[in-house]
């Protein structure tokens, strides 16, 4: 078929998918129901900050080894702008102090020796961990928790202090619940090798160094990205356009919204979960549930701004974790001001702060004011804030899809019913086949790649 393709969500799997049928000169519409298109990409001003540019108010980089987003990026004329963060690592903030980071993937540690000089975990904790990255174990067949692959391997203390904090706080959840091939695909990898852990994971490092920068952003932030998208999709991007019913036609698929029926012979739905299920109920009931039953954690991402003399701490890191043993209510703290060299005028300290797991929803119970008060005083605990720093505040509700083991069969069967009850219609996206920029783009592209 050669028909208009309608694509659902202006998110960046909508837009990435919008982009390529754009350069196949395919015809095609992007309907979103908000008044602004890039989903959870955002960017915007620091009011009263001082700050002479805007800074990011959700995914400031992406992986650079996964390469769609940065040839995407490439693609549409930035590609002098890709940078990549500054070296340094980053903290763990445990027992009252920060501490480094030792080396190793996703958290998962490659050395006991450097683990027992960070101060991370006790001497209990390293030895669980020298003995568990050298034990004969079988290598991993299907889908597990991460926390049910890992524990064994590294020992409870040292998935607590370090892999649950990265994995976990990444995805706003817990990662004794979440799928290892879903969320944490690298552990997978080396976990279904077998035999000794540790020396699967100096493999993959080994592999992966090579390969170049780990990270990349644009300076300016993201939402640089999203401006180019929308500067080339033009008026075939339509805001404000909320499709609640798909029909069934001789040629193909109905898109109502409240002020029109678009005819297309195809469909891409890059909503989340519950607004594609609701969508394709009266269609593939089977694929909606499953959809439908996708959990989703809230999240809170407040950004300070406060001068380099009220911080004492010397921030020479992308920033610092917290397990979720230490209490705290933030989960995270990215120092964009250290991290990326356009979010450094030489004057500011940029301190972008998380808080929120499936776990933990203390702040949804909190005012606004509340959350940033609280906040500002963890900020004087770990880095030693003083004085008062401007914050700006980003609820992110219902916005991280948590994948279970499971979850990829799960797609491919929705994939399957799609097909079957639902032909012309694919689901792309975030509830879908990963959370990371590069993993969403590729499925925007992949959804338009096979249309037509």
């Amino acid at each position: 078929m050669t028909g208009r393709v309608a694509i659902i969500g202006g998110g960046i799997t909508g837009l990435a998918a919008a982009h390529e049928l754009h350069r196949q000169g395919r015809d095609f519409v992007v309907l979103d129901a908000s008044t602004r298109v890039g989903g959870k990409i955002a960017g915007g001003p620091v009011e009263g900050s001082g700050l002479p540019f805007d800074v990011d108010m959700a995914a400031d980089g992406f992986l650079a080894r996964e390469p769609e987003m940065t040839q995407l990026c490439i693609e549409l004329g930035l590609e002098a702008d890709l940078t990549s963060p500054r070296p340094g690592g980053a903290f763990m903030w445990v027992d009252g102090a920060l501490r480094r980071i030792p080396p190793g993937v996703l958290g998962a540690p490659l050395d006991p020796a450097a683990v027992a000089d960070s101060g991370i975990v006790s001497a209990a904790g390293v030895e669980a961990l020298r003995v568990g990255l050298a034990a004969e174990l079988p290598a991993l067949e299907g889908d597990a928790t991460v926390g049910e692959v890992l524990r064994p391997r590294v020992g409870d203390e040292v998935f607590s202090r370090l892999i649950d904090p990265l994995i976990g706080g990444i995805n706003a959840g817990t990662a004794d619940e979440m799928s290892i091939r879903s969320g944490a695909a690298a552990l997978a990898n080396a976990a279904e090798r077998g035999g000794p852990f540790g020396d699967a994971l100096r493999h993959h490092v080994s592999n992966v160094v090579a390969a170049g920068p780990v990270f990349h952003g644009v300076r300016g932030g993201s939402q640089r990205i999203i401006d180019a998208l929308a500067d080339e999709l033009g008026d075939r991007v339509r805001t404000g356009s909320e499709v609640f019913d798909l029909e069934r036609d001789d040629a193909g698929w109905i898109v109502r919204t409240d002020d029109e029926a678009i005819s297309a012979t195809e469909v891409v739905l890059t909503t989340p979960g519950w607004v594609s299920a609701a969508l394709l109920a009266p269609h593939a009931p089977e694929a909606a549930a499953v959809l439908a039953g996708l959990a989703y954690a809230d999240a809170v991402l407040v950004t300070f701004v406060a001068h380099r003399d009220q911080v004492a701490h010397e921030l020479d890191g992308a920033g610092f974790l917290v397990p979720r043993d230490q209490g705290l209510l933030m989960t995270a703290c990215s120092v964009s001001s250290y991290k990326w060299e356009h979010y450094d005028d030489g004057e500011h300290v940029i301190m972008r702060v998380s808080a929120g797991r499936t776990d933990d929803g203390r702040w949804l119970t909190m005012s606004t004011d509340e959350v940033v008060a609280e906040l500002r005083d963890e900020l004087r605990l770990t880095v030693g804030l003083e004085g008062d720093a401007v914050a700006r505040v980003s609820e992110w509700r219902r916005c991280l899809p948590q994948y279970r083991p499971g979850h990829l069969d799960r797609c491919d069967q929705i994939d399957s019913w799609l097909e079957r009850d639902a032909p012309g219609v694919r689901v792309a996206g975030a509830s879908m086949r990963g959370l990371g920029l590069p993993a969403c783009v590729r499925q925007g592209r992949a959804a338009a790649g096979s249309s037509g």
